[in-house]
C-alpha cells in the first residue's frame, strides 16, 4: 500500500511538474471546439512570434530564480532599451532624435546597455546586500521614468528592415490552402533560445551551480562555489535577455513608445511559475519555462479570437498566476514531506509516523 501511494506522489508531482503543457493541450483543445479560426495555420504560425519578447524575457527571469532571486526591473529595461533604439534610428520626423544610427550600431549598443544594467543590478545586490526584490521593483519604475524624460515625442517609428529582421522578418512563405502563410524569423530564433538556455542551465559548469546555489547557497558556499559570481552572471544574463526582447519587439512593430513593455512582468512571473520555476529557487528547467511562454501566447490568442471582454482576459490571466504560485507551493509542500520521510527512515531511532507511513523497528544496539 505504502509503494502504491509512492507511485501515486510520484506520478502525481510529475504531472505537475509539466502542469504547463497539459494545460496548453487542453487550451488548444477548447478553442479549437470554440472556434474554426484557431486551428488555422496563419493563427497557429503566430502564437510564437506574439510572445516571443516575453518568452525571453522569462528566459532571464528564470535565470535569477533559479539562485532564488528576483529580476522585476526586466520589464522596464526592454521599454528603456526599445525606445532608447527608435529615438536613435528613427527621424524627428517620425519621432527620433535626428542621430538616425545604422540599425547594427544601434543593437550593438542596446544590448551593451543591457548587460550593463543587468551587472549593475547584480553588483548592487550581491555587494550591499541589498534585497533583490525591493531594489528591482525600484529600478523597474526609475526606468520607466526615464523613458518618459527622454521621449521627444510619444512614439518612434520606421525603423528600417536591418534592424526589424529579427522580430518581423520572414524565414520563407508556405502555400497552405492556396493562401500565403509567413514563416518568420521570431518563430525559429524562440526555440533557438530556449534551446540555448536549456544547454545552459542543464549540461554545463556553471548551469550547476545556479541550481546548487538556488537550492542552498551556504553549502555551495562551501564547496567552493563563488555564490556572488553567479549571482552578478544570472543578472547580467537577465539584462541581456531584456535587450535582445527589445530588439525583437520593436523590430516586429516597427516602432516603439515610452511605454513599450509596461505591465508585462506579471506574465513574466507567472509564465515562469506556471512553467515549474520555483519561487524557493534550485528547481526548474527551461523546457518548463517555454511551456509556460507557449501556455500564455494560447490563452491571449484564443482570447481575442472568441472576442473575450478585456475584464474577462485579465481575469483568467491573473487566475493563471494565482494557479502557479498555488502549484509552486504544492510541489514545495511535498518536496519537504519527502525529505522529512528520507530523513527519519535512516534515523537510529526507531519511531512510528502514520502521517508520514513510516513504521520501523528499532536500530540494533537502540535501547
Amino acid at each position: 500500500m505504502n509503494k502504491l501511494g509512492d507511485y501515486l506522489n510520484r506520478v502525481l508531482f510529475l504531472l505537475l511538474d509539466n502542469i504547463a503543457w497539459l494545460l496548453v493541450a487542453v487550451s488548444v483543445i477548447v478553442f479549437s471546439l470554440l472556434s474554426d479560426r484557431f486551428l488555422r495555420p496563419y493563427t497557429l504560425l503566430n502564437i510564437i512570434p506574439r510572445v516571443a519578447p516575453i518568452g525571453i524575457l522569462v528566459i532571464g527571469q528564470s535565470f535569477t530564480m533559479l539562485t532564488r532571486h528576483f529580476d522585476l526591473s526586466s520589464e522596464s529595461v526592454l521599454g528603456l532599451a526599445g525606445f532608447s533604439a527608435a529615438l536613435l534610428i528613427a527621424s524627428p520626423e517620425l519621432g527620433g532624435w535626428g542621430a538616425m544610427l545604422p540599425g547594427w550600431m544601434v543593437i550593438v549598443l542596446m544590448l551593451a546597455a543591457g548587460v550593463l544594467i543587468g551587472m549593475f543590478n547584480g553588483l548592487m545586490i550581491t555587494k550591499l546586500k541589498l534585497n533583490n526584490l525591493v531594489y528591482t521593483i525600484a529600478i523597474l519604475i526609475t526606468l520607466r521614468g526615464v523613458c518618459y524624460l527622454i521621449s521627444p515625442s510619444t512614439s518612434a517609428s520606421d525603423l528600417g528592415q536591418g534592424f526589424g529582421w529579427l522580430g518581423g522578418g520572414s524565414l520563407l512563405t508556405i502555400m497552405v490552402e492556396g493562401k500565403p502563410v509567413r514563416i518568420s524569423v521570431s518563430l525559429l530564433f524562440f526555440f533557438l533560445i530556449f534551446a540555448a538556455a536549456h544547454v545552459i542551465t542543464r549540461y554545463t559548469r556553471f548551469g550547476r551551480n545556479i541550481y546548487a546555489v538556488g537550492s542552498n547557497r551556504a553549502a555551495a558556499e562551501a564547496a567552493v562555489i563563488r555564490s556572488d559570481r553567479i549571482i552578478i552572471a544570472v543578472y547580467t544574463i537577465s539584462g541581456f535577455c531584456a535587450a535582445l526582447a527589445a530588439w525583437v519587439l520593436a523590430g516586429r512593430m516597427d516602432s516603439a513608445t515610452m511605454k513599450t513593455g509596461y505591465n508585462w512582468i506579471f506574465s513574466i512571473q507567472a509564465a515562469a511559475i506556471i512553467g515549474g520555476i520555483s519561487l524557493k529557487g534550485g528547481r526548474g528547467n527551461m523546457i518548463g519555462a517555454m511551456g509556460g511562454v507557449i501556455l500564455w501566447g494560447v490563452l491571449d490568442t484564443g482570447l481575442l479570437i472568441v472576442q473575450a471582454s478585456p475584464w474577462i482576459i485579465d481575469a483568467i490571466l491573473g487566475g493563471l498566476l494565482l494557479l502557479a504560485i498555488l502549484l509552486d507551493a504544492v510541489k514545495n509542500r511535498y518536496l519537504a514531506r519527502k525529505t522529512l520521510k528520507q530523513q527519519l527512515s535512516q534515523s537510529r531511532v526507531g519511531l512510528r509516523d502514520d502521517y508520514l507511513n513510516i513504521n520501523r523497528p528499532l536500530a540494533q544496539g537502540a535501547k
